[in-house]
């Protein structure tokens, strides 16, 4: 029952991206505490959420884009981690590692969702021309509706398969790699300060602009 209810919360935050509100809540900050709350270890939850935000800070739908869900990848390695090796840093580290495939797994899939909801919208098109205008409601709650039937199975299927082998994972790895993903618990959020850096490199700051003018002169 738990893993419906996770499941179905995690659809509900993907669908944020750009099925509905865009409210912000389906960004890695938001739901890795969520489900870290949820699973009574918030700290683990927020650390992946910070790392994940700061490594894909570029990762923002625009336009045709489909991005990649960082909503599945910072909520399932929450979850795994904090369900099956609860306080662990080394486990959490692993446990994100093992969701970036499943991330683009999810985009596939979600890349063939858009591809039905054509159909859809076709639907809609020739209503209106025909004067049934109440189809245009009817086809954003359809479209609406099959994202969260679709991306909570996705969840579902993700969350129980993606743990068996995290844990499975886990629990046979040579001493010197757990060394190597304690390190990485530190190190990670460094990076990814780097990558935001890097991500906005070509943008001024006009007061820093100006001082570094006067300087120069």
């Amino acid at each position: 029952m738990e893993l419906i209810i996770f499941a179905v919360i995690g659809a509900i935050l993907s669908a944020d991206i750009t099925m509905f509100g865009q409210f912000m809540i389906s960004r890695p900050i938001f739901c890795g505490p969520l489900f870290g709350y949820l699973l009574g270890d918030i700290h683990t939850g927020l650390w992946l959420g910070i790392i994940v935000e700061m490594m894909w800070i570029n990762e923002i739908p625009m336009g045709v884009a489909v991005p990649l869900d960082l909503t599945v990848m910072t909520s399932t390695a929450v979850i795994w981690a904090c369900h099956f090796f609860k306080g662990s840093q080394e486990a959490a580290i692993l446990a994100l590692a093992v969701a970036i495939p499943f991330a683009y797994l999810y985009k596939e899939v979600d890349i063939s969702g858009r591809k039905f909801n054509t159909y859809i919208m076709h639907w809609v098109e020739e209503g209106v021309k025909d004067g049934k205008e109440h189809r245009i409601s009817l086809g954003i709650y359809a479209g609406l509706f099959f994202f969260i039937i679709r991306s909570s199975l996705m969840y579902f299927f993700i969350i129980l398969i993606g743990g068996l082998l995290f844990r499975q994972l886990f629990s046979y790895l040579p001493i010197h790699i757990y060394v190597a993903l304690k390190k990485a618990w530190f190190y990670l959020p460094v990076f990814g300060f780097g990558a935001v850096l890097y991500n906005f490199r070509s943008i001024s700051i006009p007061f820093i602009k100006t001082a570094g003018e006067k300087l120069k002169r």
